[in-house]
């Protein structure tokens, strides 16, 4: 069996899409990138009195990952970071995991990845080198044997191509609207670490913007989750302990379920005007650094697509000052798109489209 999987293993999370049958029906997965090793033993006490977790069996040895892996171990959690990730063993960690998460067992993966447009070509052959070919095994707490799959065939695209395939491609992967791309188009994606913003020129990347493309340091985690985790530090020693990794898990759930208090030893805070204010002052960091800097306010640009873990929490400002350009999530064929999955579905149409 051939199953066709888009993965964008990103620093903050991995998100991954399955092609679940030929009307196009896609199931999507996502778990922040880090991970912590355990030993996996248990204390015989049952349910109600031992902290239930996942882990996986990768190599020699057993991680937990994702949630469970703040909720296990707050010490020697492993994270997903710099540009010597792409294509390491961690990078096919994270990759394989999400390929179990969304249910594959065996058979022959075509598998899109993706990887930041300033070190696109840097890595793309090195990311598609250490996997196209290669026989991975993994087993999940639940299976009682290991499951293998072989990375049949690999295709690499920078950041943000994936998003703009979801304007282009319907679910089979046919061309719907090939205008969407014409003239100059800037493409946002706001992630943990690092942002990345490019231009197209009539659907193909403009090669004079990549050298500034990728932004380091100049994701939500510096604008956003940093300032918010320094003031919960300070406001009481019951949430001295916290990390990114809680405000984190607070962002998601507020953006899910809306709820954004965080809470430790009894007591709760709201944290939603806190993420509003610096939602705001990143959406104007960008707007004066990036967008005025680099494209002029967006003249002479026909359209803005906002993407990634940042992308709904500075698109309502960036709504208001370019909302004449900003391009929709969630309406015509990108009903069902989430802006955090864009790239792992675009990159579903992509591998479609391009048979």
């Amino acid at each position: 069996m051939v199953h066709i999987v888009a993965i964008d293993s990103g620093n903050g999370g991995t998100n991954g899409a399955i092609l679940k049958n030929k009307s196009g029906r896609v199931l999507t997965d996502y778990f922040p990138s880090v991970r912590s090793a355990v030993t996996g033993d248990s204390l015989g006490l049952g349910d109600q009195f031992e902290i239930e977790y996942e882990y996986v069996t990768w190599g020699k040895h057993k991680y937990v990952f994702g949630d469970d892996a703040t909720k296990i171990s707050r010490r020697a959690i492993e994270s997903h970071r710099g540009s010597e990730r792409y294509g390491n063993e961690f990078f096919e960690f994270l990759t394989a995991v999400s390929c179990a998460r969304l249910g594959i067992k065996s058979g022959d993966v075509e598998l899109t990845l993706f990887a930041p447009p300033g070190m696109y070509n840097k890595v793309a052959e090195r990311m598609k080198s250490r996997l196209e070919g290669k026989t991975v095994a993994l087993k999940m707490k639940s299976d009682s044997t290991p499951r293998k799959w072989k990375y049949s065939k690999v295709t690499v695209w920078p950041e943000g191509i994936g998003a703009a395939s979801c304007f282009i491609f319907d679910k089979k992967g046919n061309v719907t609207n090939s205008e969407v791309l014409s003239g100059r188009v800037v493409i946002a994606d706001l992630g943990m670490y690092t942002l990345d913003i490019v231009e197209m020129i009539d659907g193909n990347f403009n090669p004079e913007g990549l050298s500034t493309a990728t932004w380091p340091n100049e994701g939500i985690f510096s604008h956003i989750l940093s300032p918010i985790l320094r003031v919960v530090k300070n406001m009481d020693p019951d949430f001295s302990f916290m990390t990114e990794h809680d405000i984190d898990q607070v962002l998601r759930r507020g953006v899910n379920e809306d709820n954004w208090d965080i809470s430790s030893a009894g007591k709760s805070i709201d944290l939603q005007s806190a993420f509003e204010k610096h939602a705001e002052r990143y959406a104007e960091w960008i707007s004066n650094n990036v967008i005025d800097g680099n494209f002029n306010g967006l003249n002479g640009i026909r359209s803005l697509i906002l993407v990634g873990g940042g992308a709904i929490l500075v698109k309502p400002y960036l709504d208001e000052w370019y909302g004449h350009k900003t391009l929709e999530f969630g309406v015509g064929e990108t009903k069902d798109v989430q802006p955090i999955f864009g790239n792992a579905i675009g990159g579903i149409r992509l591998a479609q489209a391009t048979k």
